[in-house]
């Protein structure tokens, strides 16, 4: 079928060498879990949602919220 799966691996190593060809420090993919937990807060996304989204089992997603 030609389809290939983008893993997280590669996903960070892609976005890591383009960063890193520009100046800018790696990063984790931590980061894009508390932008993407952080946006979704700030959109209106009710913070029940967004636990069940993150698969928290605790409140400590809200410490994200800046």
């Amino acid at each position: 079928t030609g389809v290939i799966c983008l893993t997280r691996r590669k996903f960070l190593a892609r976005c890591n060498s383009i960063w890193l060809l520009a100046g800018f420090k790696p990063v984790t993919g931590h980061s894009f879990r508390i932008g993407g937990t952080t946006e979704m807060l700030l959109s209106g996304v009710p913070p029940d949602v967004v636990k069940a989204l993150g698969r928290w089992s605790s409140d400590a997603f809200l410490r994200y919220w800046r």
